[in-house]
């Protein structure tokens, strides 16, 4: 009997150390599965309690025993572990720090030195793999289960679209992808790495396009691959709205940003062919035309949904002729949308119709402004001029504006001069007076006094400096009352 030893529990309170060169170069990339039976091992070294195999390992650590080989084996190739006894599984811990200060080299794994060397075959001197990337590739072969051809594939595909110093990270993301997509034999594998070079191959000529003469990175390379898998464009559909990249940042960026855009007014789940693009860039361009008279706006998403509304009322041609009635009165294209929808309500169809309708308006309001300046009282609220009242005036009675002008300096002295003149006016339709000698008659003869009191005098000091432009953003704002401003209510 040992004069020594330690009590039965003494296991459970003690630690197991773990060297830090095992936590800094190996933890990192090993599986956390792989990590549990290295500790769990470990611990049995230190605290060898009774039998420990396999079984007994699987139970503590709720694995299945397969599972538990492929962890010893991967701990072998990165030659931490090593296997004395098939049977049964025996295993010698060895150290991290020993190991890479002596650089022993484990040959006791023949299936991975077999793998090793058809791997060095195949490349033959185009590149010498490390030792840490055959174990790579190896992970690949045992725990992917990808087959070695597969594999040489891969490490060939990678060379031909990256070069012989490319990056080993990569490799491994495509490995992963080749496994779930259960790549499992050659022809498979071709068409895989095919699908994969007309990624890269599409982006190269993307950057190329934008102006970027260098190699696609990794993240290029999946956005790419995201515009043409998952959004549905074609190659020739992404080429074609790089073109739209012209007037902003030429960057794949951008360029997503844009595709994106086009991807959410196409139907879901359809392919995006190239016209589809182009008729994208037209709205752009149509819009941007449409802001270029207008003054001010930018083209987005949000601008060009407005803008696809417009187009349902009206062709280009009076989207233009809108947006210059609303320049210069701070206009947004919201309301170039209102105004719009107002004339549409209005019944205004053509061309024609519209211009007629404008050039009424402007007279109108040319009219107003001149019968305010005579009457020296522009921002007076009771001498606010109705817009139905000038549409009566000029349109329904047809009386001339020097008719009109005739009759303001009768209704001057009133305390409400517009209501004044509408009555003034009202009694000359009656009496079929046309012209401004007839209404001079009439007044003379006492025919145009109307019982009104009369308004307050307005000093010159008050009204001397008037400034009349802003009757033109007056005249803008009735023009989107939901009538298009030609009839208003007295």
């Amino acid at each position: 009997m040992a004069a020594f030893g330690f009590d039965d529990r003494y296991a459970m309170f003690d630690v197991t150390p773990v060297t830090n060169q095992f936590i800094v170069d190996l933890l990192p990339g090993a599986r956390g599965d792989f990590v549990k039976v290295y500790l769990y091992g470990l611990m049995k070294c230190y605290h060898p309690e009774g039998e420990t195999d396999l079984d007994e390992m699987a139970g503590a650590l709720r694995m299945p025993r397969e599972d538990i080989l492929s962890a010893f084996r991967y701990w072998e190739r990165r030659r931490v572990v090593r296997r004395i006894s098939d049977d049964p599984p025996t295993w010698r811990f060895l150290s991290p720090v020993q190991q890479m200060m002596a650089g022993e080299e484990n040959d006791d794994d023949p299936e991975f030195e077999a793998f090793s060397n058809a791997i060095y075959e195949a490349f033959d001197n185009e590149r010498r793999l490390h030792g840490s990337e055959l174990v790579t590739c190896f992970d690949w072969h045992e725990e992917l289960k990808l087959p070695t051809e597969v594999i040489i594939m891969l490490l060939k595909h990678m060379v031909s679209i990256r070069g012989k110093q490319f990056n080993f990270k990569e490799a491994d993301r495509t490995a992963t992808q080749m496994a779930q997509e259960n790549v499992r034999t050659m022809e498979a594998a071709e068409d895989f790495l095919a699908r994969d070079r007309e990624m890269y191959d599409g982006t190269r000529r993307v950057l190329r396009k934008l102006g970027r003469h260098y190699a696609p990175s990794e993240a290029q390379v999946a956005m790419y691959s995201k515009w043409i898998r998952e959004w549905h464009f074609t190659a020739a559909a992404v080429e074609e709205a790089v073109k739209q990249t012209a007037g902003g940042d030429p960057s794949m960026g951008y360029l997503d940003a844009i595709l994106d855009g086009i991807r959410n007014q196409s139907a879901g789940g359809q392919t995006v062919q190239a016209e589809q693009v182009r008729h994208s860039e037209d709205r752009r361009k149509g819009l941007r035309e449409v802001f270029r008279a207008m003054g001010r706006g930018s083209v987005n998403e949000g601008t060009l949904k407005l803008y696809d509304e417009m187009l349902s009322l009206y062709d280009q041609e009076i989207l233009i002729l809108a947006a210059r009635e609303c320049r210069g009165a701070g206009r947004s294209p919201e309301d170039l949308l209102e105004l719009l929808k107002a004339w549409k309500k209005r019944g205004l169809n053509t061309r024609e119709e519209i211009q007629q309708h404008l050039d009424a308006f402007h007279q109108q309001t040319a009219l107003q402004k001149e019968l305010l300046k005579k009457w020296g009282a522009d921002g007076a609220e009771e001498a606010r001029i109705p817009r139905a009242y000038l549409t009566r005036w000029t349109g329904e009675w047809g009386m001339s504006r020097e008719l009109i002008l005739k009759a303001a300096e009768y209704a001057a002295t009133a305390r409400k001069p517009a209501d004044y003149l509408d009555r003034l006016l009202k009694s000359y339709q009656e009496k079929g007076i046309r012209t401004p000698e007839e209404a001079e008659r009439d007044h003379a003869a006492g025919g145009g006094r109307q019982g009104n009191p009369a308004r307050q005098n307005v000093s010159a000091q008050q009204y001397a400096q008037r400034d009349y432009s802003g009757m033109e953003e007056e005249a803008m704002e009735r023009m989107f009352e939901t009538d298009g401003g030609m009839n208003e209510d007295a």
